[in-house]
């Protein structure tokens, strides 16, 4: 049991974000600050290197929530039920792959208003750090997919208790808001493309099949 949980993706996600909490609560205001600028999936940072580096902060931002950072690993609890759904290799590429694509949706967004003046220009370097985006669809998923059934009720309700929160704004706009809706929405699409057939990645077996014995095969004419 224990070995596999140690190999269960979801497992050391929702680590990393307990461990979050106490790391960002004892370390001084400046290198928190310092750790957040560098992570943030901003316009500045996203840019290609050396100019920015955008894998570095698409991936240490995932980790780095900026507020109610106590809340964020027991939300990613959705993630032991993605998993389950989809597999552990699936799993992290569809919740990677919504980060991704909800970051550079809303960072495009951020672009378009400043070029038609809707936005400061000091806005493509605000500050964005957060896995909500990756917690958001997990929610989803395990809302729509969990197993046992009776569990999706306990989903259902988190991801209730944090919607308004998280697509507060998406009318006016507003940036966060609109990534949260982008991955809610790919969140019940992979929910939607599981029900129709999608299947957890197989695991190729480690033993090599054994050869065909000579009565076995089909004599030749």
């Amino acid at each position: 049991m224990g070995a596999r949980l140690l190999r269960n993706p979801a497992f050391w996600y929702v680590s990393a974000l307990a461990a979050m909490w106490p790391v960002l609560r004892l370390l001084p205001a400046e290198r928190v600050l310092a750790l957040r600028e560098w992570a943030s999936t901003d316009l500045d940072n996203l840019r290609p290197w050396p100019d920015g580096h955008p894998v570095g902060s698409l991936t240490v931002s995932a980790f780095v929530p900026q507020d109610t950072v106590w809340i964020w690993p027991v939300f990613a609890l959705s993630v032991f039920a993605v998993v389950g759904a989809l597999g552990g290799r699936r799993a992290v590429a569809v919740l990677a792959l919504v980060h991704v694509v909800a970051t550079a949706l809303t960072e495009g967004l951020v672009r378009w208003r400043i070029d038609h003046g809707a936005l400061p220009p000091e806005a493509a370097h605000a500050l964005d750090t957060g896995p909500s985006y990756v917690v958001v669809a997990a929610l989803a998923v395990a809302a729509c997919r969990a197993r046992p059934v009776w569990s999706r009720v306990l989903w259902l309700l988190m991801l209730a208790v944090a919607a308004p929160t998280l697509l507060g704004g998406v009318t006016d706009g507003e940036v966060a808001a609109v990534g949260h809706l982008v991955s809610l929405l790919a969140g019940l699409a992979v929910a939607v493309a599981h029900r129709l057939g999608l299947r957890p990645v197989a695991r190729r077996s480690a033993t090599p099949s054994a050869p065909r014995q000579a009565s076995d095969r089909v004599p030749s004419n």
